[in-house]
């Protein structure tokens, strides 16, 4: 094989590399988490980004909560749902480009 031909290849290959990565990257953005808030309060989504997409409350158990304890139970289940959302994505990503490496 020429060194031409060769590099075409290795081209070929990089490009099909950034590609996978690019497409685990938009798909870990668009791949919503949803997270319990705990003490059967409910649950928060993110989207793969780790922006927040709402906040389901039972009525119910938000009753049997003060509001320090309230906000403190979803503030914490947002951050939970941020970083796992952020975590998962870099995961895909990390994969994505380990599928293609050729070293």
């Amino acid at each position: 094989m020429s060194s031409e031909d060769m590099l075409y290849h290795l081209a070929k290959e990089i490009d099909a590399r950034v590609a996978a990565v690019e497409n685990a990257a938009t798909a870990g953005e668009a791949l919503p988490l949803v997270t319990d808030i705990g003490a059967g309060l409910g649950a928060v989504t993110v989207d793969g980004s780790g922006t927040l997409v709402s906040i389901d409350l039972d009525r119910d158990a938000m009753a049997t909560q003060t509001g320090a304890s309230l906000a403190g139970h979803v503030l914490r289940a947002v951050n939970r749902a941020e970083t796992a959302a952020s975590r998962r994505r870099e995961a895909m990503i990390a994969e994505a480009a380990k599928e293609g490496d050729f070293r």
